[in-house]
């Protein structure tokens, strides 16, 4: 694929410790980090890492008992793991794997929920040179057995009894599955081929016993370019691809965010997203350069109470829980007595005076009029603050120097709160494709409504129509198994195609202005293929088609048409006008058949793909109305912009999801 005229281009630069952090790193970091500006890139100089293993031990020689891991075992009591510790398991987990036959670019898969296990068990595959598969444990059993048999899954970990009870049967037929290993204890005499993690532990540690010196062995093997993980990601049909991932790509990502955050072995962070997804993945890769601890929350529902358990210092999140604390903050503002409602309004405007954050300049006051003002500013803020902001701060843990924001669009309005509550959210950009990382808003310098400069190492270029192009060791192998679309994203150049739409500003700071491809993300960074759910909507008789919206927002929405037949035979069986469509939509009883179809619809799709509400169109779309084209394809951008209103309404007086 030849690559497009460009316009503008961008080129990421260390930019060295930054000021306006706690502490500047310390020089023993600092040589870590800076061996290579791509790390795994070999020369007569060089003597770092050249894998994600190799980059794990020389972490655990170098932090040692310093904790590494903190895991959650019920309220208010956590274990610890140290450097120490973490690198025995792992050494016991890869040796475990080898016993099993994993051999260098074999596939392990993993299908759990976000728990330090899965981080071990990741580990241990890229320590012995086999590639990581992560499956989402929102998945649905056929998207499971795709991803299994697209990439020839020798070893499946799983985490408990009941996802193996529902995907025994999608098990059954694939070749390449040897090895099932489940994470929490169960009874596995009636399951073939199956053991616990903790087997596999011991099984491990016999082998090193037995044969001294194995783990090391596999683990010098491993080269910068050798496969690391495929990532499996929706394409613009619905379909999965798997994204493929080298061990120079991963730690040039790492190595991308020296010079931009300042953390370090005091510092804690909270992993609260699936693992299965790049951007906390590459939070846990980054541990290993940076030495912080990492505490794992299993279940978002949780996430307030373990955030006060916890108290991070920094913390990695998806625009859609920033939303829900702001939500959360904005129905405490409207449960407020009014008089104090209208004192707290007053503070946040006078917060955002001194922030530089005003809205409309106002005309400076002086004499005795600017001392009134300064001390009803200082009034009103005190008040804001006690009231509001305060509770935003002690809601992350109270220790927070920065949160950082990826995965999807970041509103801007919610970040200027956060800032007036004196958290910083850094946005940056990035896609799995990339391992996450292209830009990020530094600390000092964070330009809301950007998503930041490009990291050190990464080159961005802006195409003639648009298009944002990412450049550097980022970049990933290919699709696995899908030439023809790894053509299509890679140009000649080995310039990658985002199908995202941008430009740089004259700070070199992108901004994402759209999407060129239908993909939607949601607010909660999932990727949903909209053909995919269309579809299964209109595997209802009553739904002639459907238009699935859902964009940076927190869940999706449809339009749908109705079938004319059906709708006739339904009038008939309810004794209702067959000529009056209208009487016929609002009727409680059509209302609540659809709703009943919707469910059935929505059974078929992973839960993040299913649609929340929706709304019936008056009439059906076509081409001589503009909604279709000549080959019946429908008009996105025509139906949501005549229908914007009927969209924004399905959004109004929910709670955040």
């Amino acid at each position: 694929m030849a690559s497009a005229t460009l316009q503008c281009e961008a080129e990421g630069r260390d930019q060295g410790p930054v000021s306006s952090c706690r502490r500047p790193p310390s020089a023993q970091l600092m040589r870590a980090i800076a061996r290579s500006p791509y790390p795994g890139k070999k020369s007569q100089q060089d003597d770092g890492p050249s894998s994600v293993g190799q980059m794990l031990f020389e972490a655990v020689q170098r932090w040692g008992p310093q904790i590494a891991l903190r895991r959650r075992r019920e309220p208010l009591k956590w274990s610890v793991t140290t450097w120490t510790e973490l690198g025995q398991q792992v050494r016991s987990l890869g040796a475990g794997l080898l016993s099993l036959g994993v051999e260098p670019g074999d596939r392990v898969a993993l299908l759990s929920k976000t728990r330090l296990e899965w981080s071990l068990v990741d580990y241990a595959a890229l320590s012995i040179g086999a590639a990581t598969v992560p499956i989402y444990h929102s998945s649905t059993a056929s998207q499971v057995e795709f991803v299994l048999r697209d990439s020839g899954a020798r070893v499946l970990v799983i985490e408990d009894r009941g996802l193996l009870t529902t995907l025994r049967p999608h098990l059954e037929d694939l070749p390449a599955l040897e090895s099932i290993v489940v994470m929490e204890v169960m009874d596995l005499r009636q399951e073939p081929n199956s053991m616990l993690l903790d087997e596999l532990k011991r099984e491990g540690r016999r082998l090193l016993r037995e044969q001294e010196g194995c783990l090391e062995e596999a683990l010098a093997a491993v080269e910068p370019d050798s496969l690391a993980t495929i990532v499996y990601t929706s394409g613009t049909t619905g379909s999965q691809k798997g994204v493929r991932l080298s061990h120079r790509n991963l730690m040039a990502a790492v190595s991308a965010l020296h010079g931009v955050l300042d953390v370090g072995p005091d510092d804690t962070t909270l992993l609260c997203l699936p693992l299965s997804h790049i951007f906390p993945r590459l939070a846990q890769f980054a541990a290993l350069t940076y030495g912080f601890c990492i505490a794992y929350a299993r279940r978002v529902d949780q996430l307030q109470e373990v955030l006060l358990e916890v108290r991070p210092t920094f913390f990695f999140a998806v625009p859609r829980l920033y939303e829900r604390m702001y939500h959360q903050v904005a129905q405490a503002y409207r449960d407020l007595p009014p008089l104090l409602q209208t004192v707290v309004k007053k503070g946040i405007a006078a917060t955002r005076e001194q922030k530089g954050e005003a809205l409309v300049d106002r005309p400076s006051a002086r004499g005795p009029r600017k001392i009134g003002r300064r001390l009803s500013n200082l009034v009103h803020g005190r008040v804001a603050e006690r009231t509001l902001f305060d509770g935003v701060r002690e809601a992350l843990g109270g220790r927070v120097r920065f949160c950082v924001s990826g995965g999807a669009p970041l509103n801007e309005e919610v970040a200027r709160f956060f800032r007036l509550a004196g958290v910083e959210i850094l946005e940056g950009y990035g896609l799995t494709e990339g391992v996450g990382a292209a830009t990020l808003n530094p600390p000092s310098e964070n330009r809301l409504g950007t998503v930041g400069r490009p990291l050190p190492g990464i080159r961005i270029r802006i195409a003639s129509d648009g298009e944002v192009l990412l450049g550097g060791d980022v970049v990933f192998q290919g699709y696995h198994n899908q030439a023809d679309e790894t053509a299509m994203a890679l140009d000649d150049d080995g310039w990658l195609h985002t199908g995202d739409v941008g430009s740089l500003d004259e700070a070199g700071y992108l901004v994402i202005t759209d999407r060129k491809k239908d993909i939607l993300i949601t607010s909660g960074g999932k990727n949903v293929a909209p053909q995919r759910v269309e579809s299964a909507l209109r595997m209802s008789p009553y739904f002639s088609d459907a238009m699935v919206f859902g964009d940076r927002r927190p869940f999706l929405v449809a339009l749908v048409t109705l079938d004319e037949d059906e709708l006739s035979g339904l009038a008939e069986s309810l004794d209702l006008p067959v000529d009056d469509g209208s009487q016929l939509r609002r009727d409680p009883r059509v209302r609540e058949l659809l709703d009943g179809e919707l469910e059935r619809c929505n059974a078929r799709l992973a839960h993040y793909e299913r649609v929340r509400r929706f709304r019936v169109l008056p009439r059906s779309l076509s081409i001589e109305g503009g909604t279709l084209t000549p080959t019946l394809k429908v008009r996105r951008r025509a139906v949501f912009e005549r229908n914007r209103p009927l969209i924004e309404g399905m959004y109004e007086g929910l709670p955040p999801a």
